[in-house]
């Protein structure tokens, strides 16, 4: 125990050199004041990637449709209460929406921080998003982009809580609990087969993910151009790490629904080749098994 709390205390220590002093208002507060449990967390995150999907190599895929229907309505809610409060404690605050510090606001941004705890606490149980993928075996599903944008996303707002808890700090999260909102909703309704058919807007969901990330650089950028003390460094690491996620969500979105060339069902048969009631001989033979089934 010795060896890791030297272990933690050089951690912070370099953090706060690096950073400087952080901010007062959230000492103490859950998970905040030594970077171990975020790092750990993020570890063992990892690591269940990578030793889940050995596990679940040779063994059938779990349904988890009770577990997954509860999860995604959990987060629902979560993300609709993050909304909620956002809204509420920066309006109560009279936040700028181009540019807003850190101490001005009071209380409110105080309100604002505890909100924003919350968004941080809230992309550790996201973790569980891939393991459910591990355990349903849609490894498909678990690209790079989905675990950098996950493991990243926790470490970020642990640094986040840490030195800008409030002000500037409000928009994005305000922004994405709003497509946590529809995002899970839908991931939540996909569960049953049976909605499968009213689930045609994932695509939109895409989209609306990209018209985040822009809008969020250039709310971060917008504080750049008119400064109101907000640190500067934050502004330029955020605008540069949203620019990843731009980067690497437009190129899901190419890969994922760029339109292919529809293949003609009935090619226009060859000059020569029999022709009976409008199809040629081919067409019959390539359907000949089912035609022959109904016969019967």
């Amino acid at each position: 125990m010795e060896h890791l709390k030297a272990f933690d205390d050089e951690i912070n220590a370099f953090l706060d050199n690096m950073f400087g002093p952080r901010d007062s208002r959230v000492r103490g507060w859950f998970m905040l004041d030594s970077y171990l449990p975020t790092f750990f967390l993020t570890v063992l995150y990892l690591l269940s990637i990578w030793l889940g999907n050995k596990y679940m190599k040779n063994r059938p895929a779990l349904s988890l449709k009770g577990t997954l229907t509860l999860y995604n309505l959990g987060i629902t809610l979560l993300s609709l209460y993050m909304l909620a409060e956002l809204i509420l404690s920066s309006w109560e605050g009279g936040y700028n929406l181009q540019c807003q510090d850190l101490a001005s606001a009071g209380e409110a941004d105080v309100r604002v921080a505890k909100v924003l705890w919350w968004y941080y606490f809230s992309k550790s149980v996201e973790f569980l998003d891939t393991i459910f993928f591990v355990l349903r075996k849609k490894t498909s599903q678990i690209t790079f982009l989905h675990v950098y944008h996950h493991a990243s996303m926790f470490n970020i707002w642990w640094c986040v809580l840490n030195w800008i808890p409030c002000g500037q700090s409000f928009f994005g999260p305000t922004l994405n609990s709003f497509i946590h909102i529809l995002m899970y909703s839908y991931y939540g309704l996909s569960v049953f087969p049976s909605m499968h058919k009213y689930l045609w807007w994932k695509k939109y969901l895409t989209q609306a993910q990209l018209v985040q990330f822009v809008l969020t650089i250039t709310h971060t950028l917008s504080a750049v151009v008119k400064p109101c003390g907000f640190p500067l460094g934050c502004l330029i690491f955020q605008s540069s790490y949203m620019l990843t996620l731009v980067i690497l969500f437009l190129n899901f979105y190419v890969q994922t629904y760029r339109k292919k060339p529809v293949k003609k069902n009935m090619e226009e048969p060859p000059a020569g080749k029999e022709v009976k009631n409008g199809f040629s001989k081919a067409y019959f033979t390539a359907t000949n098994g089912v035609i022959n089934k109904k016969a019967q």
